[in-house]
């Protein structure tokens, strides 16, 4: 099976963060990953994929298609998870942080589904939202994969505790 390292981040910073860039090319160098394996439904173009590319490594994009997520009958609770909890100062909303967990625990079951299919026995950094990070990671380790580091970026993610929706 698999050796992961998980790195839960922030979808807005998933394109254009040079920060997270260089925390994912750490985690590549630091941990010998040969595969990047990514949640990225809605960037073609993301860091992640830059380092790979820059590397030599194999990028995979693991989350579901619209079709797919029509198909698991997940599609319509996950497109309307997102609310506007208020605003801040400057007027940007601020939204819920919600987790579904039979709809996103379906999701998270792809993915491993999908990192089983290209690497199967590598040492795989997977980029996932940050909120699925400790689900995720206790998948992996109940289909007999080694999670070896649970990490975010920024650091301060690991606090934020989601809304179960």
């Amino acid at each position: 099976m698999a050796e992961l390292v998980v790195l839960g981040i922030d979808h807005n910073h998933q394109s254009s963060d040079p920060e997270l860039k260089s925390s994912i090319s750490g985690l590549v160098e630091s941990n010998a990953v040969r595969t990047i394996a990514e949640e990225n439904r809605f960037h073609v173009h993301t860091v992640g994929y830059e380092v790979a590319e820059s590397s030599g490594l194999c990028w995979v994009q693991i989350d579901m298609s619209t079709e797919e997520r029509l198909k698991a009958g997940i599609y319509d609770k996950l497109s309307n998870r997102m609310q506007i909890r208020g605003y801040e100062s400057n007027g940007e909303p601020i939204q819920a942080i919600r987790y579904a967990p039979v709809e996103d625990g379906i999701r998270e079951e792809f993915w491993l589904d999908r990192i089983e299919e290209v690497a199967k026995e590598e040492r795989v950094l997977v980029i996932c939202g940050c909120l699925h990070c400790a689900p995720f990671s206790e998948k992996a380790v109940r289909r007999g994969h080694k999670v070896l580091s649970k990490l975010f970026h920024p650091q301060v993610l690991s606090a934020l505790k989601p809304e179960l929706y």
